[in-house]
């Protein structure tokens, strides 16, 4: 954000437009700052929740949906597949969309969290990989604590939907 992107001229920190953003004060072209997206997912397996034990910071060691950041050019859709297939071995369609939600955390920044619920056919090859080391199934009503505000929103908005 130093320099324009359009230009190349030296950027601006400073209110535009109704906050303080980087700006080109040559050409007047304003440098968004978005948030990262991610693909969260939600899993089961005869009416168990597919959850990941975090095998990297943030919450190390934590049980949490399985998931991660959409990458250049994919959809959430392909983002979701890959990100099942990389922490899980596994291979699943999107079914629908759960919801949204933001967050900021300190290691990644603004995160948008956006949940989907996938159907798995064949659990025969899981294994923990990448981000997990290590998967379990859990019951609604006997899960492990969530390190997470938006996964646990997502799972209270998964049951209220399936009510």
């Amino acid at each position: 954000m130093k320099y324009c992107s359009i230009c190349g001229n030296k950027n601006t920190f400073s209110f535009i437009e109704g906050r303080n953003r980087y700006h080109c004060e040559k050409c007047i072209t304003i440098h968004y700052q978005n948030p990262k997206p991610t693909a969260t997912i939600i899993c089961l397996k005869k009416n168990k929740i597919l959850l990941a034990k975090r095998a990297f910071e943030p919450a190390i060691g934590e049980w949490g949906l399985p998931g991660g950041f959409m990458e250049l050019g994919e959809t959430l859709e392909e983002a979701a597949r890959r990100e099942l297939k990389e922490e899980t071995n596994l291979d699943g369609e999107v079914i629908g969309m759960i919801g949204t939600c933001s967050h900021y955390g300190t290691i990644f920044g603004d995160i948008l969290s956006i949940a989907v619920e996938m159907k798995v056919s064949n659990f025969s090859k899981i294994k923990a990989g990448d981000d997990a080391q290590d998967l379990s199934f859990f019951e609604f009503e006997n899960l492990p604590m969530i390190p997470f505000h938006c996964h646990n929103k997502f799972i209270q908005e998964y049951l209220s939907k399936r009510r």
